[in-house]
């Protein structure tokens, strides 16, 4: 009887120490889980600056070429006052 008492507490120490396993095991995987979801969160967030950083090199390209195109009419005015201001100057040296 004596080695059914002893094989009996062995039983039950090892079912403890297996109940303890798989508690850590259940947090363990908790954990994963909760590091999975902050790794979807962070992968929304990522894709979500990508689009916004898309958005803005677009925008920075169209106002290079709304800066080029204005560059380009303000070159062109400055020229044609000029041809303008000598026009007027040899038209008022003829009158006078």
């Amino acid at each position: 009887m004596e080695d059914s008492g002893a094989i009996l507490c062995q039983i039950s120490s090892i079912k403890d120490m297996l109940d303890q396993v798989n508690q850590e095991i259940e947090a363990h995987i908790q954990l994963t889980r909760e590091i999975e979801s902050d790794i979807v969160k962070c992968t929304e967030i990522e894709s979500g600056l990508t689009a916004r950083e898309s958005e803005l090199t677009k925008m920075v390209y169209v106002s290079h070429f709304e800066i080029d195109g204005l560059n380009s009419v303000a070159g062109q005015f400055k020229n044609l006052t000029e041809i303008l201001g000598e026009g007027y100057m040899f038209s008022k040296k003829e009158a006078g």
